[in-house]
């Protein structure tokens, strides 16, 4: 039996989270003794966590004043335009120990703080990291990050478009690492059954109700939401847009919200461990991400069979096809909304792409388990 040590910082909502929660319940374990690593405990996911998974809760380190201190001024003038998970794993790093067991496989799911702990404090002969996000839009920098990624056996990419970035900054830095495509997967089995769960909301107090799944944060654009969600009210129409997430961009949603006099027409619900029947029950779903790495979102509300409008970053044309099962816009509250639009005008166009999105084959889960498992057997 082999010992594999999985590193993610939290189980809340995410695509990579959910991702992970999937692969794990497809693992055999049998073969497989898995600890879970996480920072952060309690996530909405840990609920669908397969029982053979032993869960460790490691503790970042206390930072005292003057790191905290360093911290906030390094990223105020950020000369060399870091992430901030770059420039906080250089703050604690010297306070981190290593984690005693030795491991046969060990996987870093996420970029950032579980790449950057799992390629030092973690010994295990093999090491795969996950890459789940744009990585230059993100602001990430490979020549901080390369000596991190020198630990890994590969990079795995969760789209196409994902590892041609990496790659493009790899070579712009005359670098090179080993990197393959695993797609981040759902289980439709899992996701039709969650959608049938009650829905925590009244939808049926407005005639047109939007979804949108995602954490608060700025790279989901949620500020092109509200733009939208305000030109829609202001053409009449009877709409409520509800966004399922949490994130650090509350605080400026709800101040945008309050600005438009949205407060009863835009709502933020918060954290859930099923979102599925908000996807399910909602009139439209709309995903305006100014970027992604893949788009889980996105691909669970096209297996929910729901008429979906999503910005245009570039994974989201090999999620849906523009005309035939979405609508594609432009990123800006104009284009969005002429999309939400077609819908609302012509039902007939709505049921036409929820039928295409019912013949649509999704083959991408078992692929994906298939190569993990190839990863696994190492």
């Amino acid at each position: 039996m082999k010992n594999v040590a999985i590193i993610i910082e939290s189980l809340n909502l995410g695509g990579a989270e959910k991702s992970l929660v999937t692969v794990l319940n497809y693992i055999d374990y049998s073969k497989y003794k898995v600890d879970l690593i996480l920072f952060n405990t309690g996530g909405v996911f840990e609920s669908f966590l397969p029982k053979e998974v032993a869960i460790i809760k490691k503790d970042y380190p206390r930072l005292n004043y003057l790191d905290r201190f360093v911290f906030k001024i390094k990223t105020l003038f950020n000369l060399k335009s870091l992430h901030s998970a770059q420039i906080f794993f250089e703050i604690i790093r010297p306070k981190l120990i290593k984690h005693p067991p030795v491991y046969d496989i060990a996987i870093a799911y996420n970029q950032g703080f579980s790449t950057y702990y799992t390629a030092l404090f973690i010994s295990s002969k093999i090491k795969f990291t996950w890459l789940n996000t744009d990585y230059k839009s993100a602001g990430y920098k490979i020549g901080q990050d390369y000596f991190y990624y020198s630990h890994y056996n590969s990079v795995i990419a969760v789209s196409e478009f994902t590892k041609e970035v990496f790659i493009k900054e790899l070579e712009t830095n005359k670098l090179k690492l080993p990197i393959q495509v695993i797609k981040d997967i759902t289980d439709i089995n899992v996701l039709e059954s969650q959608s049938e769960k009650k829905l925590e909301v009244d939808f049926s107090k407005h005639s047109i109700s939007i979804v949108t799944v995602g954490r608060l944060s700025k790279h989901k654009g949620l500020h092109l939401a509200v733009e939208t969600c305000k030109k829609l009210v202001d053409k009449g129409y009877d709409v409520c847009w509800y966004v399922v997430g949490e994130g650090s961009e509350r605080k400026n949603l709800v101040k945008l919200i309050k600005e438009y006099g949205l407060e009863d027409k835009f709502i933020l619900l918060g954290m859930t461990n099923n979102p599925y029947p908000y996807i399910k029950n909602c009139t439209i779903y709309v995903q305006t991400s100014l970027f992604e790495g893949l788009g889980l979102s996105l691909i669970e509300a096209a297996y929910l069979k729901k008429p979906i409008v999503t910005t245009n970053f570039p994974t989201s044309y090999s999620i849906l096809q523009d005309g035939y099962t979405g609508l594609i816009s432009k990123m800006n509250s104009e284009s969005i909304t002429e999309k939400i639009e077609i819908y609302l005008k012509d039902k007939d166009f709505m049921k036409l792409i929820v039928d295409n999105l019912s013949k649509k084959e999704h083959s991408d889960t078992l692929i994906s388990i298939e190569k993990i498992n190839l990863l696994l057997n190492m």
